[in-house]
């Protein structure tokens, strides 16, 4: 995000960490002294209440609680409604900054949650012989919403589409999934709702995911 678009910048530069909850009104400072880069995950926590001194005291020992209990290396509470705009334009900006990297192959999928990143990980593999394509994964926790977009710098190309699909679809329905989740389902994938049924898959497709090559949903 910070290298595609103009002005953003780190807002955990100077004030820590690599988990990140972000609090409107907060006078918190960080416990940390990271950048922000080294860790795998990054997660905003966005709290509201009326009382913002209560609010943060329970905020902080939020963070205290799962620090030490390992489930999260460092974190952050936004120390005024500039900081934590900030730390909300690096998430919301990562839409547009492929979009400025180049082509992308967007999924919005809903999952089960401990299921949510593994898609992620399984397209990296696929893609992984392909020239400088990344695969990110993004979305919200709370209702297992995965952002699932492939960029590929070198524009779209139907090798890739076909390492990605049906493969992707096919995939979240056998794990309960649906391909259709935040943003609806649009014109370009409205083929593959079948997918969202709820209906078992044709045997030839419960097998495709298998095969790179293998396709029966058009774009």
């Amino acid at each position: 995000v910070t290298k595609h678009l103009d002005g953003v910048k780190n807002p955990l530069q100077q004030t820590g960490p690599a988990a990140a909850a972000g609090v409107s009104g907060s006078s918190s400072s960080s416990s940390g002294g990271g950048d922000g880069q080294d860790g795998r995950f990054y997660m905003v926590v966005e709290t509201q209440g009326s009382d913002v001194e209560h609010d943060q005291q329970k905020l902080e020992g939020f963070l205290e609680a799962v620090m030490s209990h390992g489930s999260v290396s460092d974190g952050t509470l936004a120390e005024s409604e500039a900081q934590a705009a900030a730390i909300w334009r690096v998430r919301e900006g990562i839409t547009e900054s492929l979009v400025r990297r180049g082509a992308v192959y967007k999924y919005d999928l809903s999952v089960p949650t401990p299921k949510m990143y593994e898609l992620v990980e399984l397209c990296r593999h696929r893609t992984q012989h392909f020239p400088n394509v990344q695969v990110v994964g993004y979305g919200h926790v709370g209702d297992g919403n995965l952002h699932l977009n492939v960029s590929s710098p070198t524009g779209y190309s139907k090798e890739l589409e076909q390492v990605l699909e049906p493969f992707v679809y096919e995939w979240t329905a056998q794990h309960g999934g649906s391909i259709s989740a935040e943003h609806g389902i649009g014109l370009m994938k409205a083929p593959c709702l079948r997918y969202n049924s709820g209906l078992p898959l044709p045997p030839k497709d419960q097998q495709s995911w298998q095969s790179p090559g293998a396709r029966y949903c058009q774009r």
